[in-house]
């Protein structure tokens, strides 16, 4: 029976090569592995977002944006509303007041979405998402924060938008007007009767938020035009919402008091945090230092670490409040070409499982997505079930039972 010959775990080594080898330099596993690719910086993703108009979304976002740059965070925004564009006008405005009175304020790196110019469904999808993206690749990876305000309309833009967000805040006045966007309510009961278009809208981005990626999203109403007085309509609005929050699954945050200030400082772009802060040349009165605490409130009631963790240093002393921050500094960062398409490539991606279920247009039939595995924690379930009329196993409804 043949056998095959041994052969030696190691090789032999031709003697003239040995003493070629022994003088070359020998790699070491560290120096011949290759180095990981660091991971890209993500930002903190907050929409302000409101299907109703005149809610404040664009004061809201304004002086979340530069709460945060005095913070001393660098901030991109977004402005999706490319009709109204009333986020954008407000950055102008801030921008020829610098120009004008040679001041110096932080602004943030600014971005306009645009509506797609096709027709088509279809076609405007493909094109949208891909400007969102681009969009949203320029400061994703370069910016602390990113702040969006969304038109007061729904939009696949605005879709988009809720289901790439960390925070979701929705500004709503204080009347029962206002709270309609949330929920109908039985006027004479005062008991919900079932959610609105857009509560079920933002319940199912953040299923579809959870689907791509397992992340979750933080949803915030806060109630604007606040009356000081302790009015009727006020109570019933604060008992409404709390339960409405218990059975949609939303926080409150304390939002802003019916002042004329904050509609007064519009057209100069700036916010109650310049005018307290800085040598404007305005008389700084009790409503402006209330105001500002307000700001502060809300900026609080995020419950984000970074932001926590930064107030916590400047009461402390290790941290100066309200940090400088120059425009220049963080009005255009660079963007790295190989992280930006990177993240492009990323979010083009997932953009496309992000949203396929959208409003059809005139004549089109909508786009049924197909089911994708659900890696959203178990307790995420879809939103009609908390208020389906169809009796559970022992015999109430789930409206009755929930209650």
């Amino acid at each position: 029976m043949l056998r095959r010959p041994f052969q030696s775990a190691h090789p032999a080594v031709n003697p003239a090569d040995a003493g070629k080898a022994a003088h070359e330099p020998s790699l070491s596993s560290s120096e011949s592995a290759p180095k990981p690719v660091p991971a890209l910086k993500k930002a903190h993703v907050i929409v302000v977002g409101n299907e109703k108009g005149g809610s404040g979304k664009t004061t809201t976002t304004m002086h979340l944006i530069i709460a945060l740059l005095r913070l001393g965070f660098s901030v991109g925004s977004m402005d999706i509303d490319s009709r109204q564009r009333s986020l954008s006008r407000y950055i102008e405005n801030r921008r020829n007041t610098i120009a004008t009175e040679g001041t110096s304020l932080p602004l943030p790196h600014h971005i306009v979405i645009n509506k797609s110019p096709f027709t088509t469904q279809e076609e405007t999808i493909r094109d949208e998402r891909e400007r969102f993206a681009r969009g949203l690749a320029q400061i994703y990876s370069k910016c602390d924060f990113v702040v969006i305000d969304t038109p007061g309309n729904d939009t696949y833009l605005s879709r988009l938008a809720h289901s790439f967000a960390d925070t979701v805040i929705t500004p709503i006045n204080d009347s029962f007007v206002d709270l309609d966007v949330l929920a109908s309510v039985d006027g004479k009961t005062m008991h919900i009767i079932r959610p609105s278009i857009y509560s079920e809208m933002v319940w199912e981005q953040k299923l579809q938020r959870a689907k791509r990626d397992g992340g979750s999203v933080d949803w915030i109403v806060m109630r604007n035009r606040l009356s000081n007085i302790d009015a009727r309509n006020k109570r019933f609005m604060s008992k409404v919402t709390e339960e409405l929050a218990r059975r949609i699954g939303f926080r409150q945050a304390p939002g802003f008091s019916e002042r004329v200030i904050f509609r007064e400082m519009f057209l100069q772009g700036i916010t109650v945090l310049d005018v307290v802060d800085e040598e404007m040349g305005i008389n700084v009165s009790m409503s402006h230092i209330a105001a500002r605490q307000e700001v502060r409130a809300l900026l609080k009631s995020l419950n984000i670490p970074t932001i926590s963790q930064r107030i916590q240093e400047i009461r402390t002393g290790q941290g100066s409040e309200e940090a400088p921050v120059k425009a220049e500094a963080v009005s255009q960062p660079a963007v790295a070409p190989k992280e930006s398409a990177l993240l492009l490539d990323e979010i083009l991606k997932t953009g496309d499982a992000a949203l396929k279920k959208e409003t059809p247009l005139p004549g089109k039939s909508p786009v049924v997505p197909k089911e994708t595995a659900l890696s959203a924690k178990p307790a995420l379930q879809p939103m009609p079930a908390l208020y389906s009329p169809s009796p559970s196993q022992d015999g109430k409804t789930l409206e009755n039972a929930a209650s």
